[in-house]
């Protein structure tokens, strides 16, 4: 693309006739430099200046083009007679950055506008530079600032233990993202999703929303909507900001990050639940065996004084029939009758607490599989 020249003279043949000598580039003249910097484009590459013609003084004009903003930085060839030695430093002094003298050689022109043209495409390309420069540390900024967040996002659910508290560190966070959302999560036994909402209520069209697509991708965008999936977890993104490429995609790479640790924690604190009800459950289990040893402990000793008894009670009976007169076989025969009932009674006895063996193999079973199939032993 040729460079654009601004000639300014105030004489029309002289603005034609450097027109044509510089012809392979885009040149528009003007009068006077009021004129150039009233119109409605004044970016340009490089100005030649005549100003052997002009009205206002040297030092005016020049001031005039390196105070205006749109002019500050472009390239002056300033064209005069008779350009002496002060005459020289003075416009140097002003601001221009190369000079010809009338006459002029039309190469020694050409060229000289040439390297002004390559000297303002390299300014340019410096300033382009130096903006993307800037720009991308600031991104680098912005995102190691934001990955400073995640990671203590993280830091703070790993201690949460309850959804409440995972679920508001989630919102707190996605507010410094400025963002909008919705969170829902389940816990196992779980009927219906629990929902969290920057607006503190989800609606019911964002709750069926959520519901209707969980089962699709994992990322499903819509509008200025955005819906992330995992197995326990969904986020609704209300505000997504599509119009900024490098915060969308920084944004889009973090909800995968933060909603995959959140649903890390959901499903821990899942597994965390069912290890208290299996501690719980082995705690019952546990008591029920001690009760059971309990009572076979006292069972025993009850075993031991029921023997006694029966002993004692066979004396007393001996003696109380040496008072009846009895011959020795009717003392026998009074003994056996009452012997044996005794007997059978604590037969009675033994058989009626021999539950306790049957609910043994019950218990153990019940331990196995609180225990997830782990011995005790």
């Amino acid at each position: 693309m040729p460079g654009k020249v601004v000639v300014l003279d105030n004489e029309a043949h002289s603005i034609s006739l450097l027109g044509h000598i510089l012809s392979h580039l885009d040149v528009a003249g003007f009068s006077t430099v009021e004129d150039y910097l009233a119109s409605a484009d004044k970016d340009s590459d490089c100005i030649v200046l005549d100003g052997s013609g002009m009205n206002s003084s040297d030092d005016e004009l020049f001031r005039l083009l390196r105070e205006h903003p749109d002019t500050t930085g472009i390239p002056v060839i300033y064209v005069g007679d008779n350009l002496s030695i002060d005459t020289r430093l003075a416009i140097y002094e002003a601001g221009v950055d190369d000079y010809v003298s009338k006459p002029f050689d039309v190469a020694d022109l050409q060229a000289k506008v040439s390297r002004a043209l390559h000297q303002r495409r390299y300014e340019r390309e410096l300033l382009d530079n130096a903006e993307n420069a800037k720009q991308a540390a600031f991104e680098a900024m912005t995102h190691s600032a934001e990955q400073g967040e995640i990671v203590r996002f993280m830091e703070q659910i790993s201690m949460c233990q309850k959804l409440d508290e995972l679920a508001q560190a989630l919102l707190n966070l996605l507010s410094r993202f400025g963002l909008n959302a919705v969170f829902s999560c389940w816990l196992e036994g779980d009927e219906w999703p629990h929902y969290y909402s920057h607006s503190g209520v989800a609606s019911p069209l964002e709750q069926d929303l959520m519901q209707s697509g969980h089962g699709g991708g994992r990322i499903m965008e819509f509008g200025r909507r955005m819906l992330v999936n995992y197995p326990r977890t969904a986020l609704l993104i209300k505000n997504v900001p599509y119009e900024e490429e490098a915060r969308f995609g920084r944004i889009k790479d973090h909800l995968a990050v933060v909603l995959s640790a959140a649903d890390a924690r959901v499903s821990s604190l899942n597994m965390e639940e069912r290890l208290r009800q299996k501690d719980r459950l082995l705690d019952v289990v546990s008591d029920v065996k001690q009760a059971l040893l309990d009572v076979q402990k006292r069972q025993d000793e009850m075993k031991v004084r029921a023997a006694n008894e029966r002993d004692d009670v066979k004396l007393e009976l001996r003696e109380e029939l040496l008072t009846l007169g009895l011959h020795e076989e009717q003392e026998e025969r009074m003994l056996s009758l009452v012997m044996d009932f005794l007997k059978s009674l604590e037969g009675l006895y033994n058989e009626a607490m021999d539950w306790q063996k049957d609910l043994e193999p019950v218990m153990d079973a019940v331990e196995y599989v609180v225990s997830g199939g782990e011995s005790s032993a």
